[in-house]
This record gives C-alpha cells, structure tokens and sequence, in this order.
C-alpha cells in the first residue's frame, strides 16, 4: 500500500522513473521491524476499516533530524491507501499519534514533505503545522522537501 500511496501522491513531483522503481519490499521489511522492535520511543499506527490495510503512520522520537533537539520528534510517514482517500482516516491516524505524542517527553514534531505536494501541505497546515523554512533534497526520489513543525 504504501507503494500506491507514494505513486498515487507524488505523480507529478517525483520522477516517474522513480516511482517505478520503489523498493517495496525493503519498505515492508522496515515497517515490520519498527512495529516489532521500535528505536527510542518511536511507534507505529496502522489502521484497519473493516479488516481491510486502510492506512499507517510511524514516528521517529526523538527526531532523526540532527539539527534539533532532543526534546522534538518526527512524524517520518502518513500514508492512507488512495481509495480511501477523503475518509478521515488520516485525520483519526494524525490524532493518534498526537495523542501518543502528547505523552512523551517531546515538545515539538516535525515532518517532511515534498515541496508542491499541496494536497498533503493542506492537510498538514490544517491540523497546525507550520513551514520552518528548512529544504532539503530527497535522496531517492530526487525532489525538494521541505520541513513543518508543530507543538507536540
């Protein structure tokens, strides 16, 4: 799923080459890993809607960016299955972890997107986060990403 979100989201920033060419099964083996045995406090969310994959959400606390703190964590992915799309299932997997947040000793998140990705850029600054003016190019998929921050 996550390979359908990324194809589906980032047609258009990403080049097409690319998003071909992702390593899905990598993805799979990584996400397995951090929900059996998470780093630091970092967690994993997945949601389900009628025992069907509908989405997931994983964070990295504290922070893997190195200019930071201690005190800051990273929402390092939300994906919802595109067919899903609409559903609200982002929001409740954004609140989850929020929440989760909320009770860890981090007082600031933060989250990378591609620049031009305006869609999930809606989304984010409608729950509150914010651009800190930080870019950076993604290594694999060869766009410009840029950094949001938010209280935790």
């Amino acid at each position: 799923m996550t390979a359908l979100g990324w194809r589906t989201a980032y047609a258009g920033l990403v080049p097409q080459e690319t998003l071909g060419q992702l390593p899905v099964d990598r993805w799979r083996h990584e996400i397995r890993v951090g929900i059996r045995r998470p780093l630091g406090d970092a967690f994993t969310y997945v949601a389900e809607v009628d025992g069907e994959f509908a989405g997931y959400v994983y964070v990295a606390a504290p922070s893997r960016d190195a200019d930071l703190g201690p005190d800051a964590a990273e929402l390092v992915a939300l994906y919802v299955d595109p067919a899903r799309w609409g559903r609200g299932i982002g929001d409740a997997l954004m609140r989850a972890a929020l929440e989760r947040l909320a009770e860890l000793p981090y007082s600031e998140v933060v989250l990378w997107t591609f620049k031009g990705n305006d869609r999930a850029i809606s989304f984010y600054e409608h729950r509150g986060w914010r651009a800190d003016g930080s870019e950076r190019m993604h290594p694999r998929a060869q766009a410009v990403s840029v950094r949001y921050r938010r209280s935790a």
